[in-house]
């Protein structure tokens, strides 16, 4: 385990309290912590589903949405890792981070951050925003999700991308 990734958190509890633990988590790393990915901020979906006081984003890190029902549920192994996903980030050109860029075939370009020993990815891609103050344009990083690579198909499926990824 390299020395720069944190323990995992603690999901044992009411899932409301592990919410508020983990969103105390996201508001310290990401939000406060203010991340950087080759020289772009990092972002997440800052969208609130009505009278839901977190972010889409931060649902996306420690949910899976269930394919039968379509409902996104806990997921823990993801949720303990929280943590790591600044982490990651942060120590992206470590020799433990397999990083590279895949063509999703929907004409995105994502940059996947893998911890492969210890089986999390961190999904991210690469966009532009205006400033409506300026009307300047500046580059980003849209932080999509992040993950606990859980079984070997998962496993394969990753390795298939990493094998046909964009080339440097």
């Amino acid at each position: 385990m390299p020395e720069w990734l944190p323990e995992l958190v603690d999901t044992n509890g009411e899932w409301s309290d592990v919410v508020a633990r983990l969103y105390a988590i996201f508001e310290r790393d990401l939000k406060r912590g203010r991340p950087t990915w080759e020289g772009r901020s990092v972002w997440w979906d800052s969208r609130r589903d009505m009278g839901d006081p977190y972010e889409r984003g931060f649902w996306h890190l420690i949910t899976t949405t269930d394919q039968l029902t379509k409902v996104r549920l806990p997921d823990f192994r993801r949720a303990e890792r929280l943590a790591w996903c600044a982490a990651i980030i942060a120590h992206c050109d470590d020799p433990s981070v397999v990083g590279w860029e895949y063509d999703e075939g929907d004409g995105k370009i994502r940059s996947y951050l893998w911890l492969r020993d210890l089986d999390f990815v961190v999904i991210l891609e690469r966009d532009a925003r205006c400033d409506r103050g300026t009307g300047t344009w500046f580059e980003i990083a849209m932080l999509i999700t992040a993950y606990y690579v859980d079984g070997e198909s998962s496993r394969r499926r990753l390795q298939s991308k990493y094998d046909r990824r964009q080339s440097p």
